[in-house]
């Protein structure tokens, strides 16, 4: 006979309701939070960093949302009751309240992300000008090469003032020979002549040569990757005129070569080799008006004068060296003859005359009591050739 108090009967039962309680309790102690965090153009955004804090107990804890732009973040124990913070890098941070008013077994919480707007104080950047152009500081890319007097003492008298061969004197650059054997350009890795470029004061210079008295600095730049200046291949030569001061200065040059002080063997006194150069050169700087405005002057005058060579004054050793037949040039001229076409022109001059002239000016004023600095220049250049009898100047 089984016989159960109601004592025992109320006790068990008291434990039975504890026990559904507890697992009803356990089940309602952890707060999920999902959602998904959307763009301004409706597209999920990945890597969003989303904190939820309890309000009563300050605990966060933290996730990623994934490709899908979605979330998930579970609190064991929650109080219903989140601030949840979203932010990524580039967007504008988002942060808002979620409770729960029911009892829902998921607490939802979206956002919508824009991108940042960040709006900088103003800086001001202040400098000292420069006092003259001659502090202008040019390649970034450190492979500039200054011309100097050392440098120069590799040319020829000639040579001075030829931008070709003064480029050509520092190491690494090959002079490119013209038809006639002078200086027509100059070769940058290989490169032709028509890669390089050249610029006077910073704009692009189309004259070959310069006074050679030019008070100049001259530089070769031969990887000249720098945007403000252009000419991303060959070589880039810079020429920059020096200010003038209050310092007068002047300076003159000469320079003669005859016949007689050339030593030529036989073939090339037969073909007309020797020459005559008369050349004449000169610089002048100094102050307009002290402190004020200032100039900077230099020509150079020259003329080259040489035998022509012509059928009639050719000699055989010439016509030899040349590879053309002396007989095959008397047949010409009996030709000639008997078709009654004259040869000879009255007043033709037996002499190749060439004359070149080049001038190099600049002038600068410097404004009084400036606080920037302002130095306004203007740079006039020229040059002249002419060949007699057989070309004109130009």
């Amino acid at each position: 006979m089984n016989y159960t108090s109601p004592f025992l009967r109320r006790f068990v039962g008291a434990i039975g309701l504890l026990l559904v309680c507890s697992l009803t309790l356990a089940a309602q102690a952890v707060d999920i939070i999902r959602g998904r965090v959307l763009g301004t153009d409706a597209q999920p955004i990945s890597n969003v960093l989303v904190t939820a804090t309890t309000l009563g107990g300050n605990v966060s804890r933290s996730s990623r949302t994934d490709k899908n732009g979605r979330y998930t973040i579970s609190f064991p124990g929650g109080e219903g009751d989140y601030w949840v913070t979203f932010a990524a890098v580039g967007l504008a941070p988002r942060r808002y309240q979620v409770m729960r008013t029911a009892d829902q077994e998921i607490l939802i919480a979206d956002a919508r992300m824009a991108p940042a707007t960040v709006t900088l104080d103003a800086v001001q950047v202040s400098g000292r000008a420069a006092a003259s152009r001659s502090d202008t500081v040019s390649d970034v890319s450190g492979t500039e090469k200054t011309l100097d007097d050392a440098t120069a003492g590799f040319l020829n008298v000639d040579q001075l003032g030829d931008l070709a061969a003064m480029a050509s004197a520092i190491p690494g650059v090959q002079l490119l020979l013209g038809a006639d054997g002078g200086a027509d350009a100059f070769s940058v890795f290989g490169l032709g002549g028509d890669q390089n470029n050249t610029q006077l004061n910073g704009l692009n210079f189309g004259d070959a040569a310069l006074p050679r008295d030019a008070n100049v600095m001259t530089s070769l730049s031969t990887s000249p990757y720098d945007v403000s200046r252009g000419g991303f291949s060959g070589g880039q030569l810079q020429v920059r005129t020096r200010s003038g001061s209050n310092f007068i200065r002047r300076g003159l040059s000469g320079n003669l070569i005859t016949p007689q002080m050339q030593w030529l063997d036989q073939t090339g006194l037969a073909t007309g080799q020797q020459f005559t150069n008369m050349s004449l050169g000169g610089s002048a700087s100094g102050p307009i008006k002290a402190d004020r405005a200032f100039f900077n002057s230099s020509f150079q005058y020259d003329r080259r004068l040489q035998d022509l060579q012509t059928l009639l004054s050719e000699s055989s050793l010439g016509f030899e060296t040349a590879g053309v037949a002396a007989d095959s040039v008397a047949r010409l001229l009996n030709i000639l003859g008997a078709g009654n076409v004259p040869i000879t022109v009255g007043g033709y001059s037996p002499e190749r005359i060439r004359t070149t002239a080049t001038m190099l000016n600049s002038f600068d004023y410097v404004q009084p009591n400036s606080n920037r600095g302002n130095t306004f220049a203007i740079t006039l250049s020229g040059n002249y050739s002419g060949t007699a009898p057989v070309g004109g100047g130009g």
